[in-house]
Parts: C-alpha cells; structure tokens; sequence
C-alpha cells in the first residue's frame, strides 16, 4: 500500500469512528469526572446515578478550598452541539477530528525537512 493510500485510508477511518462514538460511548462520567463525584459522595464508586444536588456542594467545597473560580463555556459542551442529540454529538466529534487533523498536517508541513 502506498503512503497516500495509507494516509487516506487512516482519515477514513477516524472519521468512520468519530461517527460511530456517539452512538458506542457510555453516558455516564468519565474515570476522572466518577472519581471526583465519588470522593465528595455525589455518587457511588460502582454507581452510574449522581445526586445532583451533593455534586453542586462538592464543587462548590472545592472551589471553597482551593480559591480558583475559573469557568469558561465550551463551545461545544460534552462533545455535543446543545439541541441537537445525536446528530449534534457526531457533527462536535466529526469537526474536532478534522480540526485536529489539520492541525498535525499543518505541523508537518512546518516542521518537514525539504527534500534534498
């Protein structure tokens, strides 16, 4: 197989799996997102039911303790486009995969030694 084949075959592929993930991902928190809510009682180690309520207090104790009240708003929240479901969800991951994409191409680009 040819490199251009190769390459071509690869974006193909991640963008066969950026379509795919919405409809293969779990809805519940991340590893991080489960361990944080688990330490401050928000839910159980094993448990996918967060209580929304003891979540809002935990953040707020950490924000308490450690000072920092940094926030922004993501452009697309949770990998997801508000008010779109699923097609929402594929179209966020199918733009950050070209976006990412294009930014190692432009890299590459940058940083590729000419050719003697």
């Amino acid at each position: 197989m040819e490199q251009n084949q190769f390459v071509i075959a690869a974006i193909i592929l991640a963008l066969v799996i950026a379509v795919l993930a919405p409809f293969l991902a779990s809805g519940n928190p991340d590893g991080l997102e489960s361990a944080f809510f688990s330490m401050y009682g928000a839910k159980t180690v094993t448990g996918a039911d967060l209580d929304e309520g003891q979540a809002g207090l935990a953040e707020e104790q950490v924000v308490e303790t450690t000072g920092n009240t940094f926030e922004f708003e993501a452009p697309m929240p949770d990998y997801s486009i508000p008010g779109m479901d699923k097609a929402g969800e594929v179209t966020a991951i199918v733009a950050g995969t070209v976006l990412v994409l294009g930014l190692v191409w432009g890299a590459g680009r940058l940083i590729a030694r000419p050719e003697q």
